[in-house]
């Protein structure tokens, strides 16, 4: 059982490991945007134009609210790395929180075995 707790344990802490090596990373969802400048005789008038663009917006929730950040064209790469990188810390993130409740379980289990065994002794 010892052997057990010795993976598990040293799971989380390999899982650790991995998220303090992650570097930046931010969360939402990247995407570009067009806008149409209301000019008549512009380009973005003409009928099937996307309009001006792209402009691209990083979109989150706070708090029940969207947030949205415009992203300058030389950091949209970068941005998108770090959104990738968010997505690799929440699978972390939850296997860590899944490693740490089959320690749990298996502690719980201990205890009851060793409830059991009490009452059987008398």
């Amino acid at each position: 059982m010892e052997n057990i707790f010795d993976d598990l344990n040293g799971k989380k802490e390999n899982i650790l490991q991995q998220i303090r090596e992650l570097g930046d990373f931010r969360q939402g969802s990247l995407s570009p945007r067009y806008r149409k400048c209301g000019k008549p005789y512009c380009h973005c008038a003409k009928e099937g134009s996307k309009g001006h663009g792209p402009l691209w917006m990083v979109t989150r929730s706070v708090k029940g609210k969207t947030k949205s950040k415009a992203i300058p064209k030389g950091k949209v790469e970068t941005t998108f790395k770090q959104i990738e990188t968010f997505h690799r810390f929440q699978n972390l993130v939850h296997e860590y929180i899944e490693t740490n409740i089959k320690i749990c379980d298996i502690q719980l289990d201990q205890d009851r075995q060793a409830s059991k065994e009490a009452e059987k002794k008398g």
